[in-house]
């Protein structure tokens, strides 16, 4: 069988499936029946933080290609995190990575240092949560919560520098709301304070859905805002990754829309090592985890490969190729090969050929002549009947 363990700042986790930081991860109880169901390699806890919150309600709703929520954080106080959780969490087998937030450098620290004496065996640092800036000033009258410049990376390397200081374990990185063209400016930030590994990314937001029955926000809070996660964050999250992995020479963590062994596939070919999942447990349950975990080594034993590392990183080769070979912008269409015995005339491709390049007769038929190469045929064939070459 493949090896699917993957080591992170020294650390050994059995496989690259992670829990992120969501309700299963709520408290000890809950992590180690995750852990004994699930079997992930980590289990990454709700943001421990020194004044907890509660959720506003409702605090769940899925959308279309996504999902939103407006979970504020552990609604735990931290003491109990350090005095109860974490033990319990670790008893039943769980890989323990704390997620917190201090307010303040020294703060972040402390809540760090407090989190590995009680067995944590690694911390993340997420940068900043832009949807729950309007929940915590409602619930807090008179707080003013102050978001850092999407370019100023100074307050959070400040803080992740104080936490190396004070923890012997590894440190990750999570970019949270840091969704523009700057991704590399904060990893580069986050590996120059002495990050061991960088996530990507958190949930995108403030997001919105309405009941257009009465026209009420879905979720609890001022406006009903949240942060949107789920598959269709992934496309965004995937492209953080790779960014990362060509620029910064530390693990990467992808984290947005994984529902699947392929889709974590795809993150390992970006250049992820490992990937935290958390909407798909939430949508179907604590077995998600291990059938992504299943999904992952079957994938890798059918195709041959000895570990995830034959395959992180593919995607990067492939752009390198690209440009070492002239192909980085191709302009002259590359038309789609049709294999027949596939084929089962549906029509769904034609429908979706806004070239009109596409008739079905016992099997599809591709009319060069309008063919523009856009590729999409190949893409929503749901038996895979055309293949299409980038070169």
């Amino acid at each position: 069988m493949a090896d699917t363990s993957v080591t992170i700042g020294g650390l050994r986790f059995s496989n690259p499936v992670f829990v992120a930081a969501g309700c299963h991860t709520r408290d000890g109880a809950t992590m180690a029946s995750v852990a004994r169901k699930g079997r992930p390699g980590a289990l990454i806890t709700k943001t421990i933080v020194s004044q907890p919150s509660p959720d506003v309600l409702p605090c769940f709703v899925p959308v279309k290609s996504g999902f939103i929520n407006c979970v504020v954080g552990s609604s735990l106080p931290a003491r109990q995190w350090f005095d109860q959780e974490i033990a319990a969490a670790k008893a039943g087998g769980a890989t323990v990575i704390a997620n917190l937030a201090g307010f303040y450098p020294a703060q972040a620290a402390e809540l760090a240092a407090q989190a590995v004496a009680a067995g944590a065996d690694a911390v993340e640092l997420p940068t900043v949560c832009s949807h729950l800036r309007e929940i915590l000033e409602a619930l807090y009258p008179g707080l003013v919560v102050e978001l850092p410049g999407i370019y100023d990376t100074g307050p959070f390397v400040e803080t992740l520098r104080a936490v190396k200081a004070a923890v012997d374990v590894p440190v990750i990185a999570k970019l949270s709301a840091v969704f523009l063209n700057n991704t590399v400016q904060w990893a580069q930030a986050a590996a120059e304070a002495g990050a061991d590994a960088v996530a990507c990314a958190d949930a995108l937001g403030p997001a919105l859905a309405i009941d257009i029955e009465t026209g009420e926000p879905l979720l609890g809070g001022p406006r009903g805002v949240g942060g949107l996660t789920g598959d269709a964050l992934k496309p965004i999250a995937m492209r953080m990754v790779l960014e990362v992995a060509q620029t910064v020479a530390l693990p990467v963590i992808g984290v947005g829309g994984v529902n699947s062994a392929e889709d974590a596939i795809e993150y390992f070919m970006a250049g992820a090592c490992a990937v935290g999942v958390c909407t798909a447990g939430h949508l179907r349950g604590i077995e998600a985890y291990d059938k992504i975990i299943t999904g992952i080594e079957r994938w890798l034993d059918q195709r041959g490969y000895g570990s995830i590392n034959d395959v992180r990183g593919l995607t990067i080769r492939r752009i390198n190729a690209r440009k070492e070979q002239g192909r980085q912008c191709i302009t002259t269409p590359r038309f789609p090969e049709l294999d027949a015995s596939l084929c089962n005339a549906c029509g769904i491709c034609v429908r979706s050929c806004v070239f009109q390049a596409l008739v079905v007769e016992d099997v599809a038929v591709v009319d060069r002549a309008r063919c523009y190469g856009c590729g999409l045929c190949a893409r929503v064939c749901p038996r895979k009947a055309f293949s299409l070459a980038y070169y």
